[in-house]
Formats: C-alpha cells, structure tokens, sequence
C-alpha cells in the first residue's frame, strides 16, 4: 500500500479520487477501484443506483419531449447546458411520482414548480427582463391557451443593449404525455404518443422599446387533432428577444433574448 509522499502536513479524506488514510499510525494513499458494469447492472449494492439511471433515462425522454413541442424556440433561446439543467428539472418531478424507484410514474403535473420558470437561457433570466405581469389561461378543453398583457412600459424593459430599438415578444406550447416504465423495451415511453410532443407558437409585431403598449394579447391553439386526455400537461412559455430595425426589417441581437416556462394546464 503506497504511503503519502510528505509528512509536513497529514491529511485524511478523499481528495479529487484520492482517498487519504491511515493505517498502523502510518499515513497511506489510495485510488478507490470504480465498480464494473456488471456490478452496477447485476449487484444488489448497486440496485440504487440502476433505479436512479432509469429515471435518469426517463427525464431525457421527457426532455426531449417538451424541446420537440418548442421546436425551433429551442435552439433559439437555449444555452448550452440547458438540455442537461431541463433533465435534471424533469428527474425531480419523476421521483415525485407513484410507484418504485426506477419505474415511478413521468407526471410533470406531480410537481409543476420544478418546471415553472425554468431559464432556457440560464443567465439570461426572462421575469428580471421582462418584468410585466401578465395573465395565463386557457378554455375548459386546452384548445387555446390565451396570454394577455395589459401594459408594457419602457420601464418594464431591463437589461437591454442601448442600441435596441425594438423588441419581440414568442409565446409557445409544448405537449408532455404522463410516461411510464415499459418493461418489453426497458425505458420510459409516453401513455398518449399521438399527442405527446406537439407545439404552436406565437410571436409580436416588433415593438418599439421607448414607447408605451396596451391591451396586447397572444393566442396559442393546441394543435392536437382530438381532445387531449388529463394525462397530458401542457407547458406554456414565453421569451423576448431584443433587436434594431432597420429599413423596416427587424435584426434580432444574438445574445439579448430569454425564455421561461411561465404556466402549466
């Protein structure tokens, strides 16, 4: 068993994969052998573990799932950890669900409040941009969602370059089907695949920062052909992205936008 090298200073503890102990009163190193795959499939000390993969697996489905309904807004607004930040979101709301570790039920009804306001743009926070209150709602059916917008101020834009003259305002759905656990294909599948993944977006006129607007209101339509079961949540976002115009053409800035998931039915 190698020693530690110097004695000036006698840590125990394990430090960047480097376990620090003593043995005999005699400082020693160690580098901990990392389990095999067979362990981590086949070992009931490991059982744990494949649970949490699974769910793991389940969450990027689900993930997948909600930057199919965004579609383009995705690659619009995200930044480059979102997938992984939106997994792990989605993963908390799976160990809410009913039933065992490793096959709970994929409801991000379960707990809604891991998902509503999560940043596409982590850096780029919507509600510290954007700071209107705005009002949500949608028909008994979930065929249309309605975001109405009473007021925007200049004062309601922040953090904005100076040289925008303008800005955008996208509103989007995107359709979740409850997963489940599939034991013939060993993943997470969705309950209502026909309706899983769909999505409508909206967006603005190009609207001047330094003047006032009012009564502006954004309607999405569920694009799902038959009405749509209780097992399927619809995620509702909005973004802005700022821009100059010129020439009559609105020229969005590529760093000056931001996305948030701002209401789930």
């Amino acid at each position: 068993m190698p020693k530690q090298k110097s004695f000036i200073i006698k840590i125990k503890g394990f430090i960047k994969g480097v376990s620090y102990y003593f043995e005999n009163g005699e400082p020693r190193e160690r580098i901990p052998n990392p389990p095999t795959k067979d362990q981590i499939y086949n070992d009931p000390r490991f059982a744990a573990v494949r649970a949490n993969n699974k769910e793991f697996g389940g969450a990027s489905t689900f993930s997948k799932s909600i930057a199919t309904g965004l579609k383009n807004n995705i690659h619009t607004f995200k930044d480059s950890r979102c997938t992984s930040r939106l997994t792990a979101a989605l993963q908390k709301i799976i160990k809410k669900g009913s039933g065992t570790p490793g096959k709970r039920e994929a409801n991000i009804l379960n707990g809604p409040e891991n998902l509503i306001g999560f940043q596409l743009q982590k850096n780029n926070v919507f509600n510290r941009i954007f700071t209107v209150k705005y009002i949500v709602s949608t028909n008994e059916k979930r065929t249309k969602i309605t975001i109405k917008i009473p007021n925007i101020t200049p004062n309601n834009l922040k953090n904005y370059p100076k040289s925008a003259t303008h800005f955008i305002l996208t509103a989007a759905l995107s359709t979740v089907s409850i997963h489940n656990w599939n034991s013939k294909i060993k993943k997470y599948k969705p309950d209502y695949p026909e309706v899983n993944g769909l999505g409508d977006t909206k967006k603005s006129e190009p609207l001047l920062c330094k003047i006032e607007h009012q009564n502006i209101s954004i309607q999405l339509i569920n694009p799902a052909k038959t009405t749509i079961s209780d097992g399927v949540a619809i995620t509702v976002w909005l973004g802005i992205i700022f821009g100059k115009e010129t020439d009559n053409k609105f020229v969005p800035f590529e760093t000056a936008k931001a996305m948030e998931c701002i209401a789930i039915f």
